[in-house]
């Protein structure tokens, strides 16, 4: 089966690609046929490509020189109509048959014949016309659609295949599945996994919008005739957060639902009340449908709709068997039938008040303010029910049923922040450029202002410090805007970094609003002023170990981000990492992407870089659909930090001048860390210094997470390139600054930078309270700590101490993926090689450290050495010092060739 999805998987990209990919995927599948010949019936749904493959094996079995017999069914036909097409080119050759076979075939096949023949006797007259023709030139019959042939047909077509193999006779038959043709060999042709329908869709939709895209790869479930149809046949039917059908083509149309047409009227009336519901309650469908029908409509009616393959029922369902099927019965209908399906079904759902005012909204044409305000109050709960794009529509549709203009506008201001958290920027702005075409409220004027700030890629100090000034308005009459505002004021002020009145500002603000415990305010306060106002912000920070209930997903973003910002990054990947999941969950993607790169960065710092890798990757997923500019940025500027610090030096600096090209003044200090750490691992000390300095030469109030990270390579780069005076006066405002903020990012590296730059009386000591922190969750640290505390011992010649550090570092490099890292830097200190344990050792203790390290006790190493056992102690006793360790256990990785 692999084998045969391998194949499959081949089969669409021949199918929709090229005629010579179909070719070869062909000979591969007739060469699984018996030599001298077999039958084969490809199964699968409408779509996936099958008759592709029929197409092309009968184009190769043409070039081949083989009589190609052909036929494709459709339904309605007469008795064996479908085997008069296929037996058409040689029906000449009826005359060689014996007499009474001969006459029993042409009545078969004469129209309006009375009675036909028996099937058994018209199937063998047929298969020995085939076979005296196969004794003259091979014989490859293709059958497409079978299930549509008349059933005469279909059975001398089965008889064919079952007998196919004892003469060189090929039969191909493509089957819908959910049929069968027994005894006859099945390739199943399956739908495309993701990765494939992506590629696919890329070549057919690459010019429409991307929410567009995922919305076709969504309803396409795979269906290659779906993606590259949908595309084809799009255009906007309704509101851009699109809970309207596709539009589906004729060949779409054709393929999925050729039956529909000829349905009774009652079951396409239940087919539409089904398509316009979606819920599926058989119950609920059929009480609308006979609303809409006028009479009673049974669930007996939809049997033929089961038949063709339209749907699938159980005692209390209907399901569509796919998308496709339900987007053709809504294109099938006109505006009107669809409104009306949406008043029936509405009239029955007297007890579910959300979706009743859900259908009679998709019912009526005009404004009407009842029910635009029932839609308005019905959105949060379609919000949990159904997910954002169902929020958005409602207050959208809510909105254009709304007949006062700033109530029309408030709403659609209400849709755009539900697109902003969806991740749609060109949405979330359209609906805000309408919002603001409306005679909006004085709050609500803020509140688009507020909008536009916290979603335009390059945000811009003077709008946000003008917008200041409405907060201690607002704080009395909508407190909830208020925060908002200084949010948003707050990020903009931590972006750019530029405007200290700005930041004044923002402090004064939330000190007007009286609920101190709200995340905005405590993300406002740490986003304006990560230093002075540090600790009050630590101080209200959750513990992990908080629970609420229900999870909410932006107060623990937004706390998440307040850690973050002010240097605390175990607090903010456990904090985000709970956000995470939920806002995942809701759909939430724009959000969602920002959550995870702020927690990639954290991660990076701390050491977890697997962990690392798979949130930037993620995120790069959700950016590569929702194509948010400023992500984007920010993205590539993680990627330089994470490549400066794996030591991928070529990489780091291509990836910071990518985003320096695209003049974002906010990713500035990330570009100058990702280059700093990049040129230190080079070897470029000066370099490095000149780039990392101006992160943290500025006053305590200019401090960012970006000056707190590059603390330790800093202070490496002016120890190698002889900066350490003009270092330590920076050290020394830092230290001031630690006194003022208890940043863990600052104080974990801080005894690193003054065992680096200290005098080398004092720097064993500082070494050593270096690492007497607890750096449980900051592996980097404590590597990069115990690398230079190694070195600082081997260029002492202390080298068993030197060792045991060393080698500890180098395991925690490797554990976390800075091999690049490790090994440039110990190439730089090549001229300072790590000893060996025969330089530790005398030759005595070197043997007696081998045979003990290859599991021999004391008394074995002594019979072996002609030795006392008390003597082999001795050595042993010595040696373990000179070489770092405690134990037997610990001698085999050392003395490793």
């Amino acid at each position: 089966m692999e084998r045969t999805g391998r194949l499959g998987r081949r089969v669409y990209e021949g199918g929709f690609l090229g005629r010579d990919e179909q070719l070869r995927v062909l000979q591969e599948l007739v060469g699984r046929l018996p030599g001298a010949g077999g039958a084969l019936v490809l199964q699968g749904g409408p779509g996936v490509g099958k008759s592709a493959l029929l197409r092309a094996a009968a184009e190769r079995a043409r070039a081949a020189g083989w009589q190609t017999l052909e036929v494709a069914g459709r339904s309605g036909g007469a008795p064996f109509s479908g085997l008069r097409e296929l037996l058409r080119p040689v029906l000449d050759t009826a005359d060689a048959l014996p007499a009474e076979q001969g006459g029993i075939l042409r009545a078969a096949l004469q129209i309006g014949s009375e009675p036909p023949p028996e099937t058994s006797k018209v199937a063998l007259a047929a298969f020995n016309l085939i076979t005296k023709r196969a004794a003259e030139q091979p014989v490859v019959l293709i059958v497409d659609n079978v299930q549509w042939l008349d059933k005469p047909t279909r059975d001398v077509v089965a008889f064919t295949a079952r007998r196919a193999s004892d003469n060189p006779i090929v039969v191909l038959v493509a089957l819908r599945r959910g049929r069968n043709m027994p005894d006859v060999a099945v390739l199943d042709v399956p739908v495309l996994d993701e990765s494939s329908a992506r590629r696919l869709l890329a070549r057919h939709a690459a010019t429409l919008p991307p929410a567009v895209q995922e919305r076709i790869l969504g309803e396409a479930l795979g269906n290659p005739l779906a993606l590259v149809e949908l595309p084809t046949a799009w255009r906007p039917t309704g509101p851009p957060g699109s809970w309207t059908h596709l539009p589906v083509s004729s060949a779409l149309a054709a393929a999925f639902a050729a039956g529909l047409g000829e349905l009774p009227a009652q079951a396409r009336d239940a087919l539409l009340v089904a398509a316009v519901d979606q819920v599926g309650d058989l119950a609920e469908i059929l009480a609308a449908a006979s609303v809409l029908a006028g009479r009673a409509v049974a669930v007996d009616f939809l049997d033929r709709a089961v038949e063709d393959s339209l749907i699938r029922l159980d005692r209390t369902t209907l399901r569509f068997l796919h998308p496709v099927v339900r987007f053709a019965v809504l294109e099938a209908e006109t505006p009107a039938r669809r409104q009306a399906a949406n008043a029936a079904m509405a009239q029955v759902l007297a007890e579910h008040p959300n979706r009743r005012t859900w259908h009679r909204a998709q019912s009526v044409n005009g404004p009407d303010d009842e029910l635009a305000d029932e839609l308005a109050d019905a959105h949060a709960s379609l919000l949990r029910r159904h997910g954002v794009l169902a929020a958005i529509w409602a207050l959208e549709r809510s909105a254009q049923l709304t007949t006062e203009s700033a109530t029309r506008g408030h709403r659609l201001l209400g849709a755009a922040e539900h697109a902003y958290g969806l991740g749609r920027t060109c949405l979330t702005h359209s609906l805000i450029d309408e919002a603001e075409r409306q005679e909006l409220s004085h709050a609500d004027r803020a509140r688009a202002g507020w909008l536009h700030d916290i979603s335009d890629a390059d945000p811009q100090p003077g709008p946000a410090r003008t917008r200041v000034r409405d907060i201690p308005e607002l704080s009395a009459g909508d407190p909830d805007l208020a925060l908002d505002l200084l949010l948003s004021a707050a990020l903009r002020a931590h972006r750019t970094g530029t405007d200290p009145a700005l930041r004044v500002g923002i402090v004064a603000a939330a000190e007007l609003l009286t609920d101190t415990s709200d995340p905005r305010r405590i993300a406002a306060l740490a986003l304006a002023e990560p230093v002075l106002h540090g600790r009050a912000v630590a101080d209200r920070l959750p513990s992990s170990e908080t629970v609420w209930y229900p999870p909410a997903a932006d107060g623990l973003r937004l706390f998440g981000m307040a850690a973050h910002a002010i240097g605390d990054p175990v607090r903010a990947v456990d904090l985000l990492g709970r956000a995470e999941p939920i806002l995942r969950e809701q759909g939430r993607l724009g959000l969602l992407s920002e959550t995870l790169l702020t927690e990639a960065v954290d991660l990076l710092l701390l050491g977890d870089w697997p962990r690392a890798a798979h949130v930037t990757e993620e995120a790069r997923r959700i950016l590569a659909e929702t194509r948010q500019p400023g992500l984007v940025a920010a993205l590539t500027g993680t990627d330089a930090v994470a490549a400066a610090l794996r030591g991928q030096v070529e990489r780091a600096v291509e990836l910071a001048d990518t985003v320096a090209g695209w003049q974002r003044t906010d990713l500035v200090p990330t570009l100058r860390l990702a280059r700093g750490v990049a040129r230190l691992g080079e070897g470029r000390y000066t370099e490095a210094y000149e780039e990392l300095r101006p992160l943290l030469d500025l006053p305590q109030e200019g401090l960012r997470w970006q000056g707190f990270a590059a603390v330790m390579p800093f202070a490496m780069a002016a120890d190698r390139g002889s900066s350490r005076h003009e270092a330590a006066r920076i050290l020394a405002v830092l230290e001031e600054a630690a006194r003022v903020t208890p940043a863990p990012l600052l104080h974990v590296q801080l005894p690193y930078a003054r065992a680096v730059l200290a005098a080398d009386t004092a720097a064993e000591e500082l070494y050593l309270v270096a690492l007497g922190q607890d750096l449980t969750r900051w592996p980097l640290v404590k590597a990069r700590t115990e690398h230079a505390y190694g070195q600082w011992l081997r260029r002492r010649r202390q080298a068993a101490r030197s060792r045991t550090m060393l080698l500890s570092a180098r395991t925690a490099f490797d554990l976390i993926g800075a091999s690049d890292w490790a090994g440039r830097n110990a190439a730089q200190a090549a001229d300072h090689p790590l000893p060996s344990v025969m330089e530790l050792l005398s030759p005595q203790e070197t043997l007696i450290a081998r045979l003990a390290a290859e599991g021999l006790s004391n008394r074995q190493i002594a019979e072996r050495l002609h030795l006392s056992h008390r003597t082999v102690a001795a050595h042993l006793y010595r040696a373990f010092p000179k070489l770092g360790i405690t134990s037997r256990g610990e001698l085999a990785p050392l003395l490793k060739p």
